[in-house]
């Protein structure tokens, strides 16, 4: 009769065991990559009239990007996404955009370009 309930014990951890290391499989994520080049950052037409759209493009060497754009005016508008976008806003100045590129690893490596609209 002991050697029954402990043959029982016995499976039941094994089963469990096994029933956990299945639960814990670990997900898998892309490879680490290695650093990230920020080759260029441009835009086609540098000094334009207000709510005109311009293109905006950076060159980046790397694996596995994930680009965020940013402008130093809230107003500021971009349409698009990756390395290449259309920018406008609904005034005269001088605004700083700002392109952060990030990989799976978290290497991370920002640029600035200016731009300029006349009313």
């Amino acid at each position: 009769m002991k050697k029954n309930i402990f043959h029982g014990i016995v499976f039941t951890l094994f089963v469990l065991t096994a029933l956990f290391a299945a639960g814990c499989d670990k997900k898998d994520l892309p490879a680490e990559t290695g650093n990230i080049e920020f080759v260029s950052l441009t835009v086609e037409q540098d000094t334009l009239p207000i709510m005109e759209l311009t293109k905006v493009v950076a060159d980046v060497i790397g694996e596995n990007l994930t680009y965020r754009w940013k402008c130093d005016n809230e107003l500021g508008i971009f349409e698009g996404s990756g390395s290449e976008v259309m920018f406008t806003i609904c005034h005269g100045g001088k605004f700083k955009i700002t392109c952060e590129v990030k990989d799976n690893a978290n290497h991370q490596v920002s640029r600035d370009v200016y731009v300029n609209y006349v009313e």
